[in-house]
């Protein structure tokens, strides 16, 4: 387990936290995309910080597991959509007297039942969801934008020694970074944008490429009929 990855999760689900440490969930899932942590050991972690009896310890775990769910891939998903997985849930669900972590609980598997509609091998989130809902456990109204983070999945993240767009070799002067757009390296001057991302889940304002912001821009300008 990287201790890195152990002290960012920590932080990231402080008891003391009044608002989302967003920072400290992206580092997160940015830790686990590259590979610098097993997605099994991550998951691992994030389990312990939701079995915290602490309820605001365990509502900030929930919101880190979904920014990785929603932002980490394949791999991640297939890890959270098994048996073992999703029973913990349910059994915590059950026994949890925490209204905000159970109602957290039941938003996740909520938007992963619709994310995931008509995919075989994750059907035991739907399964799930039948369970609670047969044993009485009602489900928030569901989020359709949230639900769409598999039609626009987080994009793969490039790798290099140059900028993208002006080519600059990076080096101790100039650092790398990832339109979290795209997913392409960039100089901090060709990504110096900043803009939300809510089909990935994230709720704060993100670095991106200047390519991918003006392409947004334009997206909601409104349109003007001659």
């Amino acid at each position: 387990m990287s201790y890195r990855f152990v002290k960012l999760l920590d932080a990231a689900t402080d008891q003391t936290l009044v608002e989302p440490n967003w920072e400290g969930i992206l580092e997160c899932v940015d830790l686990i995309r590259g590979k610098e942590v097993p997605v099994k050991d991550a998951i691992k972690a994030i389990q312990k910080r939701y079995h915290n009896s602490n309820p605001h310890v365990a509502h900030h775990a929930l919101m880190v597991l979904e920014a990785c769910v929603k932002n980490c891939g394949k791999k991640f998903i297939a890890e959270i959509a098994t048996k073992e997985f999703m029973e913990d849930l349910k059994s915590l669900v059950i026994s949890n007297p925490q209204a905000n972590v159970r109602t957290k609980i039941l938003e996740l598997i909520q938007c992963w039942t619709s994310a995931f509609k008509g995919i075989s091998e994750y059907k035991i989130v739907e399964d799930t969801h039948s369970l609670l809902k047969m044993n009485g456990f009602e489900f928030p109204p569901i989020d359709e934008a949230k639900a769409m983070f598999l039609a626009e999945s987080a994009p793969d993240w490039a790798e290099g020694d140059n900028c993208y767009r002006c080519r600059v070799e990076f080096g101790v002067f100039t650092r790398k970074h990832h339109c979290r757009a795209c997913g392409q390296i960039f100089c901090d001057k060709c990504s110096n944008k900043q803009m939300l991302l809510p089909q990935f889940g994230i709720e704060k304002k993100v670095r991106v490429c200047e390519a991918c912001f003006d392409k947004k821009t334009v997206q909601q300008q409104p349109k003007v009929n001659f």
